[in-house]
This record gives structure tokens, C-alpha cells and sequence, in this order.
């Protein structure tokens, strides 16, 4: 039998997003402000040893970071090259089976399943919401739960995730709680996540730099779990897979006292309730969100003529198609005045609205 390619890949494709140049990009849920100034200082920082030498085998500096936060010890901190890279390793590091995910939810992670031999189950968001303990299932698998969702924005109760997390355990699953967008949805300081992860067995909780810290380019991811949990991801994860830039710059930004975080943060929150404001006030669906982006629901038919719109008044927004929950465009938030550009452009291209409210006040 032919071992090569794998036949469960037929469905898979190059995850490929448009990178070309716009006037506004609000695609990809990065830190629109830039890049946290702490790690910037580390990147400067850097020399000659940081390219040519090889760097800590499993992102030591940025786990010792982590784990000098939460007070314990390192090896209950696994890291990877973002967010994306730790789930990778996960999954990798158990055996195949079903993969349990709440639908709508973040596209990659039936990809990411696919990848590693195991079979993407969607659960819909209303009835998993419903239901935790039938979300979570009968038999051993991976779960998977991001909080807030994408590309939503919904949040998940803390309640709802500690059921979850009391039938993964029960039944000999592999729960993961995604806050890769935790900071626009918790207060600082919350350490609800880590805490369940740290009290359970089999729970990882991801996080990553590539958003609120405002690092996608550099790569930056951890986990928080079990020792025994976090040492088979690092075993399927490999060696060097974290630059000692990356570990350096995110471990930077991770213990940084500087306003900056917080500031942004705080700014994308605002802009993010006063875009919500403006588009229910010219007509748009767009449900509460707890993340750095709004999700505008639109019919089946008019998605892809409202994002190409959009693009041609020079604003990239994430198209989604085929959602339970409706159809719609994701996009980022940002500064004022690139809010206003995106919701005078939605009115524009849907006919809804039409009278500029709020003056411009940037951000």
C-alpha cells in the first residue's frame, strides 16, 4: 500500500492569507498599535551569539518568565513558536482520535487536527453551551476550547469550561483551553485558566504573544498544565523550535512594568464596545464580542460581495463562510479612525446606515 501522501490530507490545503498591501488591514486579529516596547528593546539588544548559536532547547527564558509569575516551577510551562505551535505539539503527542471542538470556533484547529491523525468532531455552540458535559463526549479524546471563540468573539463562562474540564478528566481526555485573546476578556491578573489547567491532570491552558502583546512575527506561544502533560508536549515538540530572540523578547514583554499592555488593551476594548455601538446603530448584526475583533453577520450571499467590497475601498476584513450560527466578516479592532474607515465602508457596501456618527477622535 502506498504510504505516501497521507490520504487523510486530500482535504487539506496551504493555509494561505491575502498579504498584499492595503490601506487597512483588519484580517488577522494582530495588536494594531505595534509591537510591546519591551521586546522591541530585546530584539535591538541582541548580537551576534543570538543568530549564531543555537538557543535554549525548549524556550527556557520565557518558561522561567511564565513560571515565576504564577509561582511554580518551570516544568509546568511548555513553550512553542506561538500559540499555534503548542497545539501542534499536543496533539501530536496523543495518539489518534477525535478531536471535539465548539462550531463556530478557529478554523485552524480542525487543520491543525487533521494534521496529527486525528478526526475533527464540531460540536454547535448552542447545544455544547447547553450541555458541557455532552460537548466534552464519552470516550478519551482531545478537546478543544477556545475562549473568547473565533470568530465569534463569544465568551465561554468559567463555570461552563470547570464542567468541561471535570468530564475530560473523568473520561481520560485531553482538554485545551485557547485564551489566545485572554487579555480583552479578563481582568489583569485573572488567573482563572491557569489555575484550572494546574488543578487537573490532562488540561493545557495555551496562550500566546501574537496578540495583545502585539508579537505575531516573532512567534511566541506557551502552555500551562501538568509537569507530566507539559513533558509530552515537549517531547513532540523537538528541540530549538523558539528562537532566544523570541524566548528573550517575549520573556521581556512578560515581565515588563510598562503601561503599555494594559493601555492598548484598554483602548482596544473601548474602540472594540464603541464600534459594536456604531454598527447596531446603522443596522449591522454584530453579537458582543471578548476578543480584539466584532464578527458582522451577514446572509450566505452577500459575504463575499461585502468583503470584496470592502477590499476595493481599501479594507481587508477575514471573510467566514458556512457558520451555524450565520455567515459574516471578522474584522480587527484598532484606532478610531480605522474603525470609522471600516464602518463607513460597511455601510457603503451593504446600504445600511449612512450618517456618520461620533467625531473622529483617534486612538
Amino acid at each position: 500500500m502506498d504510504r505516501y501522501p497521507r490520504p487523510d490530507y486530500r482535504e487539506l490545503a496551504r493555509y494561505l492569507p491575502d498579504t498584499s498591501a492595503v490601506d487597512v488591514d483588519l484580517s488577522d486579529n494582530r495588536n494594531l498599535w505595534g509591537a510591546h516596547p519591551a521586546a522591541l528593546e530585546a530584539l535591538a539588544a541582541s548580537g551576534s551569539a543570538a543568530a549564531s548559536e543555537y538557543p535554549g532547547a525548549y524556550g527556557e527564558e520565557l518558561a522561567e518568565a511564565v513560571a515565576e509569575d504564577l509561582g511554580v516551577s518551570p516544568d509546568h510551562v511548555c513553550t512553542g513558536a506561538g500559540g499555534t505551535g503548542v497545539l501542534d505539539a499536543l496533539m501530536r503527542a496523543v495518539a489518534p482520535t477525535a478531536m471535539r471542538f465548539l462550531d463556530p470556533g478557529w478554523p485552524a484547529a480542525a487543520m491543525l487536527a487533521r494534521m496529527n491523525g486525528h478526526e475533527p468532531v464540531s460540536v454547535p455552540w448552542e447545544s455544547a453551551i447547553d450541555d458541557p458535559v455532552g460537548f466534552a463526549g464519552d470516550e478519551p479524546a482531545i478537546v478543544f476550547a477556545a475562549n473568547p471563540g473565533n470568530p465569534t468573539g463569544r465568551a465561554l463562562p468559567d463555570e461552563w469550561v470547570a464542567a468541561v474540564q471535570e468530564r475530560t478528566e473523568a473520561v481520560g481526555s485531553v482538554l485545551i483551553v485557547d485564551e489566545a485573546y485572554g487579555e480583552y476578556n479578563r481582568a489583569a491578573g485573572d488567573r482563572t485558566a491557569f489555575d484550572l489547567a494546574l488543578s487537573a491532570e490532562r488540561t493545557l491552558c495555551v496562550k500566546t504573544f501574537s496578540k495583545a502583546y502585539g508579537l505575531a512575527g516573532m512567534r511566541a506561544g506557551y502552555g500551562v498544565g501538568n509537569p507530566g502533560l507539559v513533558l509530552e508536549v515537549d517531547k513532540a515538540r523537538g528541540p530549538f523550535a523558539v528562537t532566544g530572540v523570541t524566548s528573550a523578547a517575549a520573556a521581556a514583554a512578560y515581565r515588563s512594568a510598562s503601561p503599555w499592555l494594559a493601555e492598548t488593551v484598554a483602548k482596544t476594548i473601548a474602540n472594540r464596545d464603541r464600534l459594536l455601538a456604531r454598527l447596531a446603530a446603522n443596522g449591522h448584526s454584530a453579537p458582543p464580542s471578548g476578543a480584539n475583533f466584532v464578527f458582522v453577520v451577514l446572509p450566505p450571499s452577500e459575504v463575499a460581495p461585502a468583503a470584496q467590497g470592502l477590499e476595493a475601498r481599501g479594507v481587508r476584513v477575514r471573510p467566514f463562510a458556512g457558520l451555524p450560527e450565520g455567515t459574516g466578516l471578522r474584522a480587527t479592532v484598532g484606532r478610531w479612525e480605522q474603525m470609522e474607515r471600516l464602518a463607513d465602508a460597511l455601510d457603503a457596501v451593504t446600504g445600511r446606515g449612512g450618517a456618520a456618527t461620533g467625531r473622529r477622535c483617534p486612538n
